[in-house]
């Protein structure tokens, strides 16, 4: 994987929020009714939502060590793999590759949840209302998948959670960099936490998004010796739904029913038969 990538230094986040704020304000979001602890710790909203592309993560305090306990704060978004599940088993090719960055054309979304159910990282969502930005703009489909789209479609030359991180914590620039700086900082970390790592460098292709740990990946949920989805069964289903949906006259919302009975029908198909 080549071109631009972020790096997110887990070692230096202060937990501000300031980039969870700079994107909904840059892309028009809407606020998120949320609850004190909504997530683990001071973790507020609990987790990433259709309107809610980015937000910080904090893990629960680490005493192992007494006399330094150690608090991980994690900015967390789309991963953007280079393989991506969620474009694979897209049946509409509503999300494609912009300049490296995964994103999702809201024209072509039928709202089936496709992508939803084949991201690991639990990255897009299906928005429950409409939204219209201040400026007028339409800007979350109710129904439809939403997640980050690296400031690609209200096009930025450096993102808006990068402009405004305060503590260096997010950095953006091109891929090969990004890993050069990672790896030096956690060779810098591993003097005094051994199990200091990268996460990112080759999961799924490579992901747009290299994480700095001060520990192993597992530790913060990061799921390690990941594989990609089956693409048999992806191909069966988009292939049974490319027929049937000849029948839905163009309507978004006949051909989610269809995806559904698409994917109903190919999961019964035997190994051989599919």
């Amino acid at each position: 994987m080549a071109g631009k990538a972020f790096l997110v230094d887990t070692s230096k986040c202060q937990g501000c929020r300031g980039c969870q704020v700079a994107c909904k304000q840059w892309n028009g979001l809407p606020a998120e009714k949320t609850e004190f602890f909504g997530g683990s710790e001071y973790t507020n909203p609990a987790e990433l939502s259709a309107i809610t592309w980015n937000h910080v993560v904090f893990f629960p305090l680490d005493r192992r060590d007494p006399k330094k306990p150690v608090w991980t704060i994690m900015h967390k978004k789309c991963f953007h793999c280079e393989e991506a599940n969620c474009l694979r088993v897209c049946p509409e090719k509503a999300i494609y590759k912009k300049d490296g960055w995964t994103v999702i054309d809201q024209s072509r979304c039928i709202g089936c949840g496709a992508c939803v159910n084949a991201c690991i990282y639990k990255v897009p969502h299906l928005a429950e209302a409409n939204h219209v930005s201040d400026t007028g703009l339409k800007i979350i489909h109710k129904d439809k998948s939403h997640k980050c789209n690296a400031c690609t479609l209200n096009e930025r030359d450096i993102p808006a959670c990068v402009k405004t991180c305060p503590s260096g914590s997010l950095l953006y620039g091109s891929r090969q960099e990004m890993i050069k700086i990672a790896l030096k900082r956690v060779e810098e970390l591993k003097r005094e936490f051994p199990n200091a790592s990268v996460y990112g460098l080759n999961e799924f292709g490579g992901l747009g998004v290299i994480t700095v740990l001060r520990d192993k990946p597992e530790r913060f949920g990061l799921p390690v010796n990941v594989k990609a989805i089956d693409m048999a069964e992806a191909e069966a289903i988009k292939d049974t739904y490319a027929l049937l949906s000849h029948f839905t006259f163009g309507i978004p919302f006949m051909k989610k029913q269809v995806y559904k009975v698409s994917k109903a029908l190919s999961s019964h198909k035997t190994p051989k038969e599919a």
